[in-house]
């Protein structure tokens, strides 16, 4: 009596995951996440993989991704958006989403340098009292479009932060175009399908910190691409 009891509860529990798996395939009234529920809850297993909130430990060495990403460059040798969440060595390249209100289009960057300025490099801007007494870096990027889509006024620049030692945001100081010689940031008004250019923001730290990590947020869905601040 008991082998048929428990032979009965198997059979019911079958066909229960074989019912849920059939409404969903059908793309009834029935979400993803509704559908791995049902299945789990009947022995079956729910997947659905984290998003990494820091960049990997280990840093990718620039290698074959293993196939296409969401939206594949034009030289396809490597997966865009496969280096989200990583940390790269300083001036290795990768291929992103950049995708700003209706601007969407597929570029390869990377964090070229980071140099150290000097507030006399800052001695004609109109800075607080409290900007004086913090360390500008440079930081200089690099840019090409690898897809077919132009983009006006991309403001490339913008979603390029640095953090500190300590993980804190360095403060970004806008400055009019060109305005610091040493870090010349002029954003292009276009920016056609193969252009390429190269642009230069300033970042402030207070003098007991350094800069840890660069980082580039193309598409806020997906988490930002990291690099070393320093070579090695």
């Amino acid at each position: 009596m008991h082998n048929r009891t428990t032979g009965t509860a198997r059979l019911t529990s079958r066909r229960r995951r074989t019912a849920a798996a059939l409404l969903c395939a059908a793309g009834l009234a029935l979400s993803a996440t509704a559908c791995n529920e049902d299945l789990a809850q009947d022995g079956g297993s729910s997947q659905s993989p984290a998003k990494d909130q820091q960049p990997s430990a280990s840093a990718s060495k620039g290698t074959d991704q293993g196939g296409k990403g969401e939206e594949g460059g034009k030289d396809g040798d490597k997966a865009v958006d496969g280096d989200a969440g990583k940390t790269l060595p300083l001036g290795q390249p990768t291929a992103l989403t950049y995708r700003r209100a209706n601007k969407t289009a597929t570029l390869e960057i990377a964090a070229k340098s980071v140099r150290k300025g000097t507030q006399a490099d800052l001695a004609n801007l109109t800075l607080d009292a409290k900007a004086r007494t913090l360390q500008p870096y440079y930081v200089t990027m690099t840019f090409k479009n690898i897809g077919d889509k132009s983009l006006h006024y991309p403001f490339l620049n913008t979603p390029t932060s640095v953090r500190d030692g300590q993980g804190n945001q360095g403060k970004v100081l806008i400055t009019p175009d060109d305005a610091v010689a040493s870090c010349p940031g002029k954003d292009p008004d276009d920016f056609a399908a193969g252009a390429k250019t190269t642009l230069c923001k300033i970042f402030l730290l207070p003098k007991s910190e350094t800069p840890s990590v660069v980082l580039y947020t193309g598409d806020f869905d997906k988490d930002p691409v990291y690099w070393k601040a320093t070579q090695g």
